[in-house]
C-alpha cells in the first residue's frame, strides 16, 4: 500500500533530519574509549552522590498526614468517661 504524498514527504523530511544530526553529532565511540568511559562514569556517580547528600541537608520532606497540632492528644477524648446502662 503506497503512502500518501504528504506522509511520504513527512517521512523523507524526518529521515533527512535524522541523517543530518547523525552526521553532525559525534557518536559514542568517537567521544569515549573504554578507559575514559570508566573515568567519566565514576566521576558522574561520585558527583550524583555528593549532590544528593548536599541537597538532602537543605530539602526536607514532611509527612502530609501527620497532625503536628494534635499529636499529644488521646485518640478518644471521652476515654475517661464510663458508660452506664439505664436499664
Amino acid at each position: 500500500m503506497p503512502l500518501l504524498k504528504n506522509a511520504q514527504r513527512r517521512l523523507d523530511a524526518q529521515r533527512e533530519i535524522i541523517n543530518h544530526f547523525s552526521r553532525v553529532l559525534p557518536s559514542f565511540n568517537d567521544l569515549f574509549d573504554e578507559h575514559s568511559w570508566y573515568i567519566f562514569f565514576a566521576c558522574l556517580t561520585l558527583f550524583s552522590f555528593l549532590m544528593a547528600f548536599i541537597l538532602s541537608r537543605f530539602i526536607t520532606i514532611d509527612d502530609v498526614d501527620y497532625d503536628y497540632k494534635n499529636r499529644n492528644r488521646r485518640s478518644n477524648p471521652f476515654s475517661n468517661i464510663r458508660r452506664t446502662r439505664l436499664f
